[in-house]
């Protein structure tokens, strides 16, 4: 098959060429790694487009673009701490930082996209076999760079970089080196191992991570892609669960076979019926009492996230949820404001008894509803001065002609890497919350805290969701109870299951007591 990948023109003799010569570039590589992080990223970036649009021979690309590759490996982690943990939309150092990382990785996908797809239209290769398959590893580890790089960042994944990660892997399955390790001693370092990785980390919804856990998923992926399948044979039940579509000639990432669909063109099938075996025995250890891996904490909480990570995971690779409401368009405008304290002062405003309360109501921001669904909204930051958001944030809003305030919480983030335009989704938590206050049940007088109650749904019936309520991080315990006043009135309860951490908060479900 003849391998089309998307590249840019090269020149013999632009206007203002390159330095090519590896005498040179390897000591101004060294040199400007010194700098500032993303100032040695944006400037080693811009020379390797400038050098992926001039002609060469591929023996002096292969070395050039090893020496880049090579310095690129010790920027990616420097700018990584500067962006990943920040909060969004991106400003200042950190979208910087972010937007020089992603160029960085795709313009070195580029330069060995360029050096594969010639050595594909050779009739007779001098490398052989070792060089093509170490050239298609390296295309898809460039690869899985650009999409960690765009998932860390919140920003989409640049242009036909899906369509030509397909069209490597099919390339290689073509050519039957899919399954060749790329060094004797790396045996499970293939093609298809590495597409694999890229494959789950798309489905495993990376928009949605919570600050760390992308590593967490990266490490885990690559301990345990081997229990997932790439094969061009149809399952037999192609709706069925475990089963996702890897749809070869198209830019988009693969999608769960269950969610339905059609199209055209050829397909590959990602089968993950043992991995989803092997998280289920995982969890059942977890829960039964057994060890967390090294690198995840050994306290209850870090404990307790690593948990519903591995079901997230389970859920988005074997049982993906299928979409219950279909997604109306909007143009609504909305206000908002996030974290525990403004989502009490906008509910109430004042509340007797509490000791040290929050103080003048923050500042609500302008937003844009995109569309909406009964569970939840897509919103896009139109204000100036944009609320500063994390994944797992709380936010209160309320819908231009309500009077009712909503409270919700930051499940996904769109970025667009320029300063603004954030669009971020949020799922719905209660229609009518309600400020309160609490402490232990044997708390000294005037040590209440600011806590926001869910109540349970008006309409009762089996279905019915019980009671919640949002408490300050650490404040209480599972099972704990607790004094609640809720107006004029005091009661008890006990907190009978943790639902969601976040940032500075807990939620439970709780039973109000006698």
């Amino acid at each position: 098959m003849a391998l089309a990948l998307s590249l840019p023109t090269v020149e013999s003799n632009p206007a203002n060429p390159p330095e090519v010569r590896i005498a040179r570039v390897v000591p101004w590589l060294d040199e400007t790694v010194r700098r500032d992080p993303a100032e040695a990223a944006r400037l080693i970036g811009d020379a390797l487009a400038a050098t992926n649009r001039f002609a060469m021979s591929d023996g002096k690309r292969l070395e050039l673009t090893e020496k880049y590759w090579e310095t690129a490996g010790t920027l990616w982690p420097q700018l990584e701490k500067l962006f990943a943990r920040a909060s969004h939309p991106l400003s200042g150092p950190a979208l910087e930082s972010a937007k020089a990382a992603l160029t960085l990785a795709t313009e070195l996908t580029t330069a060995y996209k360029h050096l594969l797809a010639n050595e594909a239209g050779k009739r007779i290769s001098l490398g052989g076999q070792r060089l093509m398959v170490a050239l298609v590893h390296r295309c898809l580890q460039c690869t899985s760079r650009v999409l960690v790089n765009s998932y860390l960042s919140f920003a989409p994944v640049p242009p036909r970089t899906w369509h030509d990660a397909h069209a490597i892997y099919a390339f290689a399955r073509e050519r039957n080196i899919h399954l060749v390790p790329v060094a004797p001693d790396q045996p499970e370092a293939t093609p298809e191992r590495q597409a694999i990785q890229s494959l789950l980390l798309a489905l495993a919804n990376p928009y949605g991570f919570l600050p760390g856990q992308l590593s967490l998923v990266l490490r885990y992926v690559q301990e345990h892609a081997h229990w997932a399948k790439l094969t061009d044979v149809a399952p037999v039940h192609r709706m069925a669960k475990a089963v996702a579509i890897v749809p070869v000639g198209h830019d988009f990432p693969p999608f769960s076979a269950n969610k339905g669909g059609s199209i055209e063109g050829s397909k590959l099938f990602l089968l993950t019926f043992d991995l989803a075996f092997q998280i289920q025995e995982q969890i059942r250890a977890l829960e039964a009492g057994g060890d967390v891996p090294l690198g995840v904490g050994r306290d209850a909480k870090a404990r307790l996230q690593y948990l519903a990570l591995l079901k997230r995971l389970l859920r988005q690779w074997a049982i993906p949820p299928a979409r219950q409401f279909n997604r109306l368009p909007s143009r609504a405008r909305v206000v908002t404001c996030s974290g525990l304290s403004g989502v009490w002062q906008y509910s109430r405003g004042v509340h007797a008894g509490v000791k040290q309360p929050p103080t003048g109501l923050p500042p609500m921001a302008n937003c844009q509803v995109i569309n909406h669904t009964p569970a939840g909204y897509a919103l896009r930051q139109t204000d100036p001065a944009p609320t500063a958001l994390r994944i797992g944030d709380l936010v209160a809003l309320r819908i231009e002609g309500r009077n009712s305030l909503q409270v919700a919480m930051v499940r996904w983030f769109r970025n667009t890497l320029k300063g603004s335009g954030l669009e971020f989704g949020c799922e719905l938590l209660s229609d009518s919350p309600e400020a309160a206050a609490a402490a232990s049940e044997d708390a000294a007088p005037g040590t209440l805290q600011p806590v926001v109650v869910l109540p349970e749904d008006a309409a009762g019936g089996a279905d019915a969701s019980p009671p919640q309520i949002i408490v300050p991080a650490g404040a209480f315990q599972l099972e704990q109870a607790i004094a609640l006043k809720r107006g004029t009135s005091t009661g008890f309860a006990v907190l009978t299951k943790l639902v969601e951490q976040g940032p500075g908060f807990e939620l439970y479900e709780f039973i109000a007591v006698a």
